[in-house]
């Protein structure tokens, strides 16, 4: 997504949604760094500056619709449990929200 056309074709829900599942990205392929199983670590780069254009066209949407600075990313709370396919009641039962961090490390 490093192109600007379509962080600006989504709409706000669906922006907040694609921020947060960049975020989530970012964070594996930290651990995946941390554990030496990251081949292209120019990856990391790309993926902050998608992350950064992401906040960049929020908050000028904010500024336009004249919305105090992180007011839609508060109207379109995204739960990152929800975006890993676990339902937030089931977390707990299956081990937490560190079973999915394992998981992912995990051979």
């Amino acid at each position: 997504m490093s192109g600007t056309e379509t962080i600006t074709g989504l709409d706000d829900a669906a922006l907040v949604r694609e921020l947060a599942l960049r975020e989530r990205e970012l964070v594996r392929m930290r651990f995946q760094l941390a554990s030496s199983r990251l081949q292209n670590t120019s990856v990391l780069s790309q993926a902050r500056k998608d992350i950064a254009r992401i906040h960049t066209e929020i908050r000028r949407r904010e500024i336009v619709a004249g919305l105090p600075k992180a007011s839609l990313a508060a109207k379109h709370h995204v739960d990152l449990r929800t975006l890993a396919g676990v339902k937030p009641a089931a977390a707990a039962s299956t081990g937490g929200f560190l079973q999915g961090v394992v998981d992912k490390i995990a051979p």
